[in-house]
């Protein structure tokens, strides 16, 4: 029922998570990490009936909503795996981002590097939150020759930012709408909206960028 779900053992002998409960766990949750910041609007206890001896037979659940961002910067954790490769066909790497976004990355990067008997190499650095730690980590050990990974725990600064939909010449289109620093906005279309589009039209992507940038600044936008 855990496949695939981060746990940890304790010096208790016996139960702590009930199959019912792993069942729950796994089919309601999309990710797993510490406690986040949050407002608490509700919490619930359960008490069970065993006695143990190192710690209270409790469940505690907490129910609460993400507080409003004080200032444009906010700030989270997110993971960091890195491993170097230098025996693999490079067609593979091409077919290896894909499946990595696909498990949950947020970033992806292919870095030159000189190995051991200076042999040319790529260094493969990828990004994700921490609950997708696991699939990510065997995405790259399945795809690839590598036979390790390095991983670490980074704290991240990052602007405030969100999808929302705008109105253009070309149609309403989705962009990514992002606070700066000083409390100013500024709009910044997807790359693969504004590639179908100049595609489809036959026209300069950068026109394509330039043309939405403008046009957005003037339109009511959806989330």
């Amino acid at each position: 029922i855990l496949k695939g779900i981060p746990v940890y053992g304790t010096g208790v002998s016996g139960e702590l998570v009930t199959p019912t409960g792993a069942a729950i766990i796994a089919a309601l949750s999309d990710a797993f990490g510490p406690m986040p910041e949050m407002v608490v609007k509700h919490t619930g206890y359960g008490a069970g009936t065993r006695e143990i001896e190192s710690m209270p037979n409790l469940l505690r659940v907490v129910i609460g909503d993400l507080p409003e961002p004080a200032s444009a910067i906010t700030e989270d954790r997110v993971m960091v795996l890195e491993t170097c490769i230098d025996d693999m066909n490079p067609e593979i790497f091409g077919f290896l981002m894909d499946r990595l976004f696909r498990e949950g990355a947020l970033d992806v990067y292919w870095i030159p590097v000189y190995m051991k008997k200076n042999r040319p190499g790529t260094l493969v650095k990828v990004i994700c939150p921490e609950g997708t730690f696991r699939a990510v980590s065997r995405c790259i050990l399945s795809e690839t020759t590598s036979t390790g990974i390095r991983t670490c725990l980074a704290d991240r600064i990052k602007l405030n930012r969100e999808s929302v939909e705008v109105d253009t010449v070309f149609g309403r289109i989705r962009v990514k709408r992002i606070q700066d620093p000083d409390g100013g906005m500024r709009i910044v279309p997807e790359y693969d909206v504004c590639r179908r589009i100049a595609l489809e039209k036959n026209i300069p992507l950068r026109v394509v960028y330039e043309t939405i940038a403008r046009e957005a600044d003037h339109s009511p936008t959806d989330r």
